[in-house]
């Protein structure tokens, strides 16, 4: 248990540095993202799967490639994209598949919420199938930090429930 904690709390700290950043800023630095992928690949290599962490980073990175392709790499960002792959790292490709979906969802309830609170949840709604219309400050969603939360409730629940999903 005591391994569990350590592990956990070696991937929190940076993870909880990226959401920072990318919530002030907008920005996740590489260091960050490569230090993640690192500790991952350590986490792996100790529980004798190295290969995982290449899938996952693998799966990690497709999964932020395909929304990026669709929206012309304006919805999602660099580091986000990076991110995800070095998450891949730390969860494999099942557990990076459930780590990004729940960032997903957080991200989209916390940026409708955002919209709603600005009043232009209408406005947005109603200007969706316009191309090439140009994003509001309040439209932009720091996904590695929604990504942060997904990892921090994932953590949580390994360290309470065992063999919670992995």
């Amino acid at each position: 248990m005591i391994e569990k904690v350590v592990w956990s709390i070696l991937l929190l700290a940076p993870v909880a540095g990226a959401a920072y950043t990318d919530g002030k800023r907008r920005i996740i630095p590489n260091w960050l993202n490569l230090l993640i992928f690192c500790l991952g690949l350590s986490w792996q290599t100790s529980r004798h799967e190295p290969l995982a962490a290449f899938s996952g980073s693998a799966v990690g990175l497709a999964l932020g490639l395909v929304p990026a392709l669709f929206l012309g790499f304006r919805g999602i960002g660099g580091g986000d994209l990076k991110m995800m792959a070095a998450l891949g790292a730390w969860y494999g490709s099942r557990g990076v598949l459930t780590v990004v979906f729940l960032g997903a969802l957080a991200a989209a309830a916390g940026g409708l919420a955002a919209l709603a609170r600005a009043g232009k949840l209408r406005l947005w709604l109603y200007s969706l199938p316009v191309k090439g219309r140009e994003r509001s400050p309040e439209e932009e969603v720091p996904f590695g930090a929604y990504l942060a939360a997904a990892v921090f409730a994932v953590e949580i629940f390994k360290l309470l429930i065992p063999n919670f999903w992995m």
